[in-house]
């Protein structure tokens, strides 16, 4: 008897918590229908909100005031480059211009410890940091919000306009948790052009360029200025063949923004488009020439910054809406719809002299997918996050904590503990550690992402990733023109999902109970002469899937990657990039059919400054693959063969 009214006492229980986690996730889709409409008062809000703190500048204070509020108002981003404890590579619009990158993810390659690669679709870029393998993933960010994802996977960063960048800054795993979820492996944040005086007298480029395999491309990128407003439109198209069959891609986008700054508060929106139809040429081992996709995305965000008297704040508003079309190697035909809808907020609180500052911050998302062959889906996630930060003269010491909230996977909690501190003038030293668990992607859960229902399968039973990571880190000034940075690294995680293939040559996901991935990363930045320097990154790493002893995928055991630029006296511009990876398995089993070969790869590009009709411009020749060496048609590959592109681009 005591064991049944045990029992009975066990299933009360538990029928009382499923009881409240559906009450629960029923609020939060509640919740969720009205968010629209909130996203919508939002834009009133600020614009409101901005015009009466600056109706009330204007009437009581005189321009000396105002200028002392807007120094106050400091770029929190930056602060966190300069001082945090956590390892952070950064690049600027003005040296993206001076090298010549056209898209987001050659800025991104040439960071140190970085790489970039792209899916075998054409469609969404693999990004690893520190050699990636079995860390998670890599969180993208575009102003503070997450970045509209490809197929509910992965993102396409060729989407994003390199005029309309401002900013690019990478951060190496752990990283700090106001950035927010899914961001194990490392996190990108891509800010956008901001309100800005062009002392130059410049309001606008054109870019076109011609190249291998049928390349062809055109963008334009305007801005108009008033005292404290800017506009700004920018478009561009591109066509490209591909060396091999079914591997033609063409898309197109356009952007625009508005910012409006006065008295220290800014108030930014953007509204973007993008298209893209191309094939699916799959993997070698897999080919799939008659397979098709047309991608479509629509998004629109808006950011407002302000202060008071007691805090600096963030507020972010988001929606987006995309479709994909695709066509299988079989004739097969599909639809996938998402939408989202998103809003997020940062707080500032810290003493005269910001010697303690306290961040807290929150961000709720709704997305919903419609897919043919999967049916629908809804997520709300909701995540909030604190963080505390004491500085004094020669030490930063961070402590940060989160709490992750999604209705298919309920409550998640994050973490981050930072310290760093300048030994000297020229010797700093930085250690961390972070945890935190990701939930799977829908494309994960449920159905394919980048190669389609011919290549990958969904696996609704997968279980959220949890990881664990540590960094110590020496950066080093040489004769106040060198540096040299060393970091140790170490990740652990528990249920891991990795990719398998199975006989038929379908890739399903599954977690793997226990891997790690351990090793040092050396990173010299040597100036040779103000104008030619030499950048060597090489990352060692040790990963092990403990499930089977054997090497995690996409985890090459060397990875080197140097860097060399000069400027010769007619003003060209040299830029030579040689990249080496040992060899890598694309599978858990690490069988040797699944081997990829140990490659090097080099690129060279050259400009040269013109004028032409009294407008400055820039011929530039771009030379992939420069030895012409043949890599196997596989994701984590580049492409084989030399490719060429020649353009230019003139500013007026």
């Amino acid at each position: 008897m005591s064991i049944l009214m045990c029992y009975s006492g066990e299933k009360t229980e538990n029928m009382a918590m499923n009881k409240l986690k559906r009450l629960l996730h029923w609020k939060v889709r509640q919740f969720s229908k009205w968010l629209s409409v909130l996203f919508c008062a939002f834009f009133l809000l600020a614009w409101n909100s901005w015009q009466t703190f600056a109706a009330q500048e204007h009437n009581q204070h005189d321009v000396t005031a105002v200028t002392e509020e807007m120094v106050v108002v400091a770029d929190k981003l930056d602060d966190f480059v300069r001082q945090n404890p956590s390892q952070v590579e950064s690049m600027e619009a003005a040296e993206i211009e001076s090298r010549n990158f056209l898209q987001v993810q050659e800025v991104l390659g040439a960071m140190p410890g970085v790489d970039v690669t792209s899916g075998t679709g054409g469609l969404g870029s693999r990004i690893s940091i520190r050699g990636g393998g079995g860390s998670g993933s890599v969180l993208v960010l575009i102003d503070g919000r997450p970045a509209s994802t490809m197929q509910y996977g992965g993102v396409d960063l060729s989407s994003i306009p390199i005029d309309i960048v401002e900013k690019i800054t990478v951060f190496k795993p752990p990283v700090p948790v106001w950035l927010g979820p899914d961001s194990a492996a490392g996190a990108i944040y891509i800010e956008t052009r901001k309100k800005k005086k062009d002392t130059n007298g410049k309001k606008g480029k054109v870019r076109a360029t011609g190249g291998s395999y049928g390349l062809g491309t055109l963008s334009a990128t305007g801005w108009l200025d008033t005292e404290y407003s800017q506009y700004l439109v920018s478009g561009g198209a591109s066509h490209k063949d591909g060396k091999r069959d079914n591997s033609q891609k063409d898309q197109g986008h356009l952007n625009l923004g508005y910012t409006h700054k006065e008295n220290g508060r800014e108030l930014q929106v953007n509204g973007k488009a993008y298209i893209s139809d191309h094939g699916i040429a799959g993997p070698t081992y897999n080919l799939t020439p008659n397979a098709e996709q047309r991608y479509e995305k629509a998004s629109l965000d808006a950011q407002y910054k302000g202060f008071t008297d007691y805090t600096d704040y963030t507020l972010k508003g988001w929606t987006d809406a995309k479709r994909l079309d695709e066509t299988s190697q079989s004739g097969e035909q599909s639809k996938l719809d998402t939408a989202t809808v998103g809003l997020g907020s940062d707080f500032f609180f810290s003493d005269d002299d910001d010697d303690n500052e306290l961040r807290i911050g929150a961000q709720f998302e709704q997305n919903w997918v419609d897919h043919t062959l999967s049916g629908e889906h809804d997520r709300s996630s909701l995540s909030t996050h604190s963080e505390y930060n004491i500085r004094n003269a020669f030490s930063v010491y961070t402590l940060g904590g989160r709490v992750d909230y999604t209705n298919d996977f309920d409550f998640s909690p994050g973490g981050h503990l930072g310290m760093s501190h300048e030994f000297s003038e020229t010797t700093q030293i930085k250690a961390n550690i972070g945890y935190s668990e990701h939930v799977p992607t829908f494309s994960r859960l449920y159905q394919p992402s980048h190669g389609a229902i011919d290549q990958v399968r969904g696996n609704p039973d997968l279980d959220k990733e949890k990881i664990l990571s540590l960094s110590l880190g020496v950066e080093q000034d040489i004769f106040d023109r060198h540096t040299l940075s060393v970091s140790l690294f170490r990740t652990d995680s528990l249920d891991l999902i990795k990719y398998q293939r199975d006989d038929n040559n379908i890739s399903t996901p599954l977690n793997i109970d226990q891997a790690y991935k351990q090793g040092i990363e050396t990173t010299l930045k040597f100036v040779i002469s103000d104008t030619t320097d030499v950048e060597l990154n090489y990352i060692l790493q040790d990963t092990e899937n403990k499930d089977n002893g054997k090497e995690l995928s996409y985890a090459p055991t060397h990875s080197v990657k140097c860097i060399f630029k000069t400027q010769f006296a007619t003003k060209t511009r040299l830029e030579w990039t040689t990249r080496g990876y040992s060899k890598q398995y694309s599978d858990i089993e690490n069988t040797e059919a699944e081997r990829l070969d140990s490659y090097i790869t080099t690129d060279i590009q050259l400009s040269q400054p013109v004028t032409v009709l009294e407008k400055q411009g820039l011929v530039f020749v771009n030379i992939h693959n420069l030895f012409d060496e043949d890599y196997s048609s596989h994701y984590g590959y580049p492409d084989d063969g030399i490719t060429v592109e020649v353009g230019m681009s003139l500013s007026f």
